[in-house]
C-alpha cells in the first residue's frame, strides 16, 4: 500500500502555521539572548519563552488576518524586541546597552500598535502626536539615561561597553524619575486615547477597545511598578532581569486582549447563519433589515432590493442607490449567484473594516434576501398603484375646483344678469298678465340659481377654496340639523388635504345627524408635525358600521388615497367617535 500522505489539520491553515512559525523564531531568539539567566532559572525561562512565543503568535494573527495587518506586525517586532532585550543576560560586550534599547522599543511598538488598530494608521493629531512623544520619550529618554550612567549603576559589569557622556550618579537617577514619570503620561495618554474613540467608532469596534484599554490600563500599570524597583542604589542583573520578566507577562496580556477579540469576531461570523435564520423568521423584508442591523450592530442599516430595473426600499418606494453613498456611510452591494443584483446594504463606514462578517451574515440571510425580493417586488407595484391613486386623487380636488370656480364665473354670472333682465321687463310691463308671467319667470330662475349655488358648493365651495378649511366648516357647521362644537385651526394645508378632509368631515357630520341622531357634535382637527387627525364625536345611538357602498367606505377609500387611515369606534348607545388620519403635507 502507498503511504497515504500527512495534510496538516484544517485549524493548522498557512496563515496559522505563519504565524506559529514567527512565534518559535522568537522565542528561540529569546531562549538565545538570555540563556545564561535561564540556565539557572528554568521555570522563569519555561514562562519567558511561552510569553515571548505566545506574543509572536498573537501579533503574527493579527498580521494575517482581514484588519490589523499593521497592529499585527508592530506586536511581532514588539515581540522580537523583547527576545533582544534578554541579551543583557549576558553580561558582556554589546549585549546589554542592546538589551535597554531594545526594551523601549518593546514598549513603543506595543502602543504605537495598539493605536493603528484596526485600519491600520494613525488616525488623528492625537495618535500621532503620541507615537511622536513615546519614540523621544523611550528611545531619546534612554539615550540620556545612558549618557548619564555607568553600566554599574544599571545592574551591569562595569567593563561593558556603555554610551557614558557625562556620568553623575544625582543626574542619572533624576533622569530615571523623569523617565518613570513620563512614561506614566504616556500611559495614561494612551488610554485616554482610547476611551476617546468610543463614541466615534462602531459597536463591533467598541466591543474590542473596551478590552484593549482595561488591558493596557492594568499591563502598563505594573510594567511602571517593576520598574520603579530599579530606582535604588546597588541594583544587581539579577534586579533587572526580574523586572524584565515581569514587564514581558504583564506586556503579554495586550496581543492576547487582541486575539481573544478577534478570536470572538470569527466565531461571530461562524455562528450568522443561525442568527440570521432565528431572526428573519418569519421571513419579510422589515425582519431581514431588522436582523441585519441586530447581527451587524447598527441600527443605521438600510436595506434596498432589487425590484424591476431598480432598487426599493421596506415600504416598496424607489431610491437612488449609488455605489458611493454619503460620507460616514458604506454601501455593499449584494448579487445572486448568476450575478444579477439582488440588495444593496447602507451601512456605517466603520463596517468597512468587518467586511468579512458582513458577506457572512448577507451570505447567511442569501434566502431570505431572495424571499424579501419578491415582497418587495409586490410591495413595490403596490406602492405604484398607492401613488397613482394619489395623483388621480390630486388631480379630481384641482378639477372640482376648477368647475366651481367655472360654474361661479360663467354659468351663475349669466343666470344672475337674466335675473336682473327680469326684474326690469316685470317693471317695465304694463299688461298685469305679463308682469305676472316676469315674475314667475323671476321666481324660477332665482331657484335654478340657488339650486346651481348648491352644485357649486357641492362640487368645491369658494370659501374652502379662498378661506381654507376652518371657515368652509363654520358654514357647514351652520346648515347642519345639530349644534356642533368646532376646534379647527385658522391654518391651511395644500389643496388635495383640505379637500379629503372636507368631504370627509361632510360625510362624517351627515351620518352623524341622518343616521345616529346626534343632539351635539364636536369636531376637532389637530396638525401635528407627522399627521394630520381630525375627528368628530357625536352623542347619537352609535353602532355605525361601515358597508361596502356606505358613505363611511366611501369616506375611507378617499382618505387612503392620500396614505391616510380612518377609525371608527361606535359601541352601540355610547356615541361614534370617527378619527380620520393623513400624513403631514411633505411626508409619506
Amino acid at each position: 500500500m502507498r503511504p497515504v500522505p500527512w495534510r496538516p489539520p484544517l485549524w493548522l491553515g498557512a496563515r496559522m502555521r505563519r504565524a506559529v512559525g514567527a512565534g518559535a523564531a522568537v522565542a528561540a531568539g529569546a531562549l538565545a539572548a538570555g540563556w545564561p539567566y535561564w540556565r539557572g532559572e528554568p521555570a522563569a525561562a519555561a514562562v519567558t519563552l511561552a510569553c515571548c512565543g505566545g506574543f509572536a503568535v498573537a501579533g503574527g494573527l493579527l498580521a494575517a488576518g482581514r484588519s490589523g495587518r499593521r497592529t499585527g506586525t508592530a506586536f511581532v517586532v514588539a515581540a522580537a524586541a523583547w527576545a533582544v532585550t534578554w541579551s543583557a543576560a549576558w553580561n558582556a560586550g554589546a549585549g546589554p546597552a542592546v538589551s535597554v534599547f531594545a526594551q523601549s522599543v518593546f514598549f513603543t511598538a506595543i502602543g504605537i500598535g495598539v493605536l493603528m488598530y484596526p485600519g491600520g494608521r494613525l488616525e488623528g493629531l492625537a495618535a500621532r502626536a503620541w507615537a511622536g512623544a513615546a519614540v523621544v520619550i523611550m528611545v531619546g529618554g534612554q539615550a540620556v539615561l545612558c549618557a548619564f550612567s555607568r553600566p554599574a549603576w544599571n545592574g551591569f559589569a562595569a567593563d561593558v561597553p556603555w554610551p557614558a557622556v557625562a556620568p553623575d550618579f544625582a543626574a542619572f537617577q533624576a533622569v530615571q524619575r523623569g523617565m518613570t514619570a513620563l512614561a506614566a503620561l504616556l500611559a495614561g495618554a494612551l488610554v485616554i486615547i482610547l476611551v476617546g474613540r468610543l463614541p466615534r467608532i462602531g459597536p463591533l469596534d467598541r466591543a474590542l477597545t473596551v478590552p484593549v484599554a482595561a488591558t493596557v490600563t492594568i499591563g502598563v500599570t505594573g510594567a511602571l511598578v517593576f520598574q520603579g524597583t530599579l530606582i535604588t542604589d546597588g541594583v544587581t542583573l539579577g534586579d533587572v532581569l526580574r523586572v524584565y520578566l515581569f514587564q514581558g507577562i504583564c506586556a503579554t496580556t495586550v496581543p492576547l486582549a487582541f486575539l481573544g477579540t478577534a478570536l470572538r469576531s470569527r466565531v461571530a461570523e461562524l455562528t450568522v447563519a443561525e442568527r440570521m435564520q432565528r431572526l428573519t423568521d418569519p421571513v419579510s423584508v422589515e425582519n431581514v433589515r431588522d436582523a441585519l442591523r441586530s447581527v451587524l450592530r447598527d441600527d443605521s442599516l438600510e436595506l434596498w432590493l432589487w425590484a424591476d430595473g431598480g432598487y426599493v426600499d421596506t415600504a416598496g418606494r424607489r431610491v437612488g442607490a449609488s455605489p458611493g453613498g454619503a460620507p460616514g456611510r458604506w454601501r455593499h452591494e449584494v448579487r445572486t449567484s448568476g450575478g444579477a443584483p439582488l440588495a444593496t446594504v447602507d451601512v456605517d463606514v466603520s463596517l468597512r473594516d468587518h467586511e468579512a462578517l458582513v458577506e457572512a451574515a448577507l451570505i447567511a440571510g442569501g434566502r431570505a434576501l431572495e424571499t424579501a425580493r419578491l415582497e418587495a417586488a409586490a410591495q413595490a407595484n403596490l406602492e405604484l398603484a398607492r401613488a397613482a391613486r394619489e395623483r388621480l386623487v390630486r388631480v379630481q380636488a384641482a378639477e372640482r375646483e376648477r368647475l366651481a370656480a367655472d360654474l361661479q364665473r360663467s354659468a351663475q354670472q349669466r343666470l344672475r344678469t337674466l335675473e336682473e333682465m327680469l326684474v326690469r321687463l316685470e317693471a317695465a310691463a304694463a299688461d298685469p298678465p305679463a308682469r305676472e308671467q316676469a315674475r314667475v319667470c323671476r321666481r324660477e330662475l332665482a331657484e335654478a340659481v340657488a339650486e346651481l349655488d348648491d352644485l357649486a358648493r357641492g362640487v368645491h365651495p369658494a370659501i374652502l377654496a379662498d378661506g381654507g378649511l376652518a371657515p368652509a366648516m363654520e358654514m357647514v357647521a351652520a346648515r347642519t340639523g345639530a349644534p356642533v362644537r368646532l376646534d379647527i385651526p385658522a391654518r391651511r394645508f395644500p389643496r388635495d388635504v383640505e379637500s379629503t378632509l372636507y368631504f370627509a368631515l361632510c360625510e362624517a357630520l351627515t351620518n352623524a345627524v341622518k343616521h345616529a341622531g346626534a343632539a351635539s357634535i364636536e369636531l376637532s382637527v389637530r396638525p401635528g408635525p407627522d399627521e394630520i387627525v381630525a375627528e368628530v364625536r357625536d352623542d347619537g345611538a352609535g353602532g355605525a358600521a361601515p358597508s361596502p357602498r356606505g358613505g363611511l367606505a366611501g369616506l375611507t377609500d378617499r382618505v387612503r388615497a392620500l396614505r391616510g387611515d380612518v377609525a371608527v369606534h361606535s359601541p352601540p348607545g355610547e356615541g361614534t367617535r370617527v378619527t380620520i388620519t393623513l400624513p403631514a403635507p411633505g411626508r409619506d
